[in-house]
């Protein structure tokens, strides 16, 4: 738990350094999922659909992230989610076995 946490705290902190506009221009999104060996569920996530949460939705199989983090690595690049297009870093997260448990997600839009 500790270690999601410092994940965490190094992927997510926006400090508000710039006016007000500039930071709404630099907003991000950011999502946890959760892997089941074959899924990546999004459990938590700051992404909308149809005006929602986009909790419970899956990280498609064909995302250049997807084979990466199934294999236990990052991915850092564009991606499209719902249709937005994003600069993207998806990082595994890792059990005590080696084996992955989920990632985390955080983007700006493009």
């Amino acid at each position: 738990m500790r270690r999601l946490f410092l994940i965490l705290s190094l992927l997510l902190p926006v400090t508000p350094l710039c006016s007000g506009a500039s930071l709404a221009q630099s907003k991000l999104d950011a999502s946890i999922l959760s892997y089941d060996g074959k899924d990546f569920t999004r459990t938590e996530t700051t992404l909308m659909q149809e005006g929602k949460a986009a909790v419970g939705t899956k990280l498609e199989a064909n995302s250049p992230a997807y084979k990466a983090l199934a294999e236990g690595h990052s991915y850092t690049g564009p991606v499209t989610v719902f249709g937005k297009n994003y600069q993207g870093n998806y990082a595994p997260l890792i059990g005590a076995d080696g084996k992955v448990t989920g990632a985390l997600f955080v983007g700006v839009p493009k």
